[in-house]
């Protein structure tokens, strides 16, 4: 009795948690930062875990722990998008509209476009003295850990991401998506050196987490096994 308790209170924890979130991102009076918003939906996660950990035990079997993971990847999805199309804070605004003259056009495409490989990057060490560390964060460390979560939720989700070659290429994929859409969106930009970095951030973590020992242990962790 005292477990179902438990299991429900830490159910319903996790859904309060998940609305107060659903409310900062619908009102734009009680906008959050990235960091405060990975801070909430981290605690709903936690208490999620938690429950479905609980109720796999009391199940006998991890059915639980399997549908708590789809709910981790789908949030960790909507916070990625919200980040990179949606979010305010990083200057992205969504879907809009513009009216285009050719000289705009032709300063959008020059400025908004790098098809050249590691040309930000070093651009951001040449000036680092006279750039922000903030930004230099942001643009560089930040495109590095951005994917890293894919590393950990596609391998554990879909038997074929266990393949190196398979999910490099997804990686590939999913963030050529992502950037042509802020290209199209004009929520961004265009950048070569992003896809380098969040596709590199992923393989990382891809090459730490198949260490063997690291390996059964996330999925005795997050699948009970």
């Amino acid at each position: 009795m005292v477990k179902k308790i438990s299991i429900i209170s830490l159910y319903s924890i996790a859904v309060i948690i998940l609305v107060i979130y659903t409310i900062t991102e619908i009102i734009p009076k009680f906008a959050l930062t990235g960091i405060a918003r990975v801070i909430i939906l981290c605690s709903s996660c936690t208490c999620l875990y938690f429950a479905g950990l609980f109720l796999s035990k009391y199940k006998k079997n991890n059915k639980p722990m399997k549908i708590n993971l789809w709910i981790f990847f789908v949030l960790y999805v909507m916070l990625f998008i919200t980040l990179t199309l949606f979010d305010g804070f990083y200057g992205r605004r969504g879907f809009t509209s513009i009216h285009w003259t050719k000289d705009l056009f032709r300063n959008y495409m020059q400025n908004s476009m790098n098809l050249i490989p590691f040309k930000t990057i070093i651009g951001y060490m040449r000036f680092i003295n006279n750039t922000s560390i903030r930004i230099i964060i942001t643009n560089i460390v930040g495109n590095i850990i951005a994917c890293m979560p894919f590393a950990f939720f596609l391998p554990l989700l879909f038997k074929r991401q266990n393949n190196l070659k398979f999910f490099t290429l997804t990686m590939i994929l999913i963030v050529l998506i992502i950037e042509l859409l802020q290209f199209i969106t004009l929520s961004g930009s265009f950048d070569i050196d992003d896809l380098i970095l969040n596709v590199l951030g992923a393989i990382i973590l891809y090459m730490i987490l198949k260490i063997k020992r690291i390996d059964k242990l996330i999925k005795k962790i997050f699948l009970n096994y």
